[in-house]
């Protein structure tokens, strides 16, 4: 089956209707695809169905062989092409929301990062918690200054309950030596790595790795950001929630 899609596949890219025929026979395929990104039911209706036959159109003209099976290559493009479309989109939104998984690093695929950041979008226009949105702005700015913005957490955020586990004592080391917080992370605005393996015993590359998380929870908790500290409630009790 999947030879024989592959095949038509590269004959679309040159005979619109077998392009037309490939498309409606994956309609259904092509609606998964998307309302599985969004975590909604996506309709022909929708916007989300445009972005996505777009991306299925494209996958015809790009495709061969070499990038293996037809299908689950015009899926990758699909879910590419959406969020590329709600992060454009989000760049004109002034407010912003987040999901849990973005701080407490639950979720162990692509696709779960790729939920997230969408959720993210969805709800920073949805949302109606303004405590949240105000602390999530003055999280952004705060973040700024060291380099990275709140939503490229979703790209950094520990997923292994080991590494969550290395983390929250990476951070928590911080937390318990004020004067390493305020000296050497607030004013060099660079996590002193060599000073926190010493500290809390977790690998330089552990550190360096997850440094965008780590800085970002460190200062979240030891600043007034009761919402948001919520979501990093497993670093305070010791255990990865």
């Amino acid at each position: 089956m999947g030879q024989e899609v592959n095949s038509v596949a590269l004959r679309a890219a040159g005979d619109e209707q077998a392009r037309e025929q490939l498309i409606r026979e994956h309609e259904q395929l092509i609606l998964r695809t998307a309302s599985a990104v969004t975590r909604r039911y996506v309709g022909k209706s929708d916007d989300e169905w445009a972005v996505a036959l777009c991306a299925f159109s494209h996958a015809v003209d790009v495709y061969d062989e070499t990038k293996g099976d037809f299908l689950p290559f015009a899926q990758m493009l699909i879910r590419r092409e959406l969020i590329d479309t709600y992060r454009k989109e989000s760049q004109h939104a002034p407010e912003f929301n987040v999901a849990p998984h973005i701080l407490d690093g639950s979720g162990d695929s692509e696709e779960d990062t790729e939920h997230v950041y969408l959720a993210v979008v969805r709800d920073s226009v949805e949302a109606s918690d303004r405590s949240l949105h105000d602390e999530i702005v003055s999280a952004n700015a705060m973040l700024s200054e060291y380099g990275f913005r709140f939503f490229d957490l979703t790209e950094c955020s520990p997923r292994q309950e080991k590494t969550r586990r290395e983390c929250a004592a990476a951070i928590r080391g911080l937390l318990k030596d004020p004067p390493l917080l305020v000296s050497l992370l607030r004013e060099s605005k660079k996590l002193p790595s060599a000073e926190l393996y010493r500290l809390s015993g977790v690998s330089r590359k552990t550190l360096d790795r997850y440094r965008k998380y780590i800085i970002m929870a460190a200062l979240v908790l030891s600043d007034d950001y009761p919402q948001i500290a919520e979501y990093l409630k497993f670093v305070k009790e010791g255990v990865a929630s």
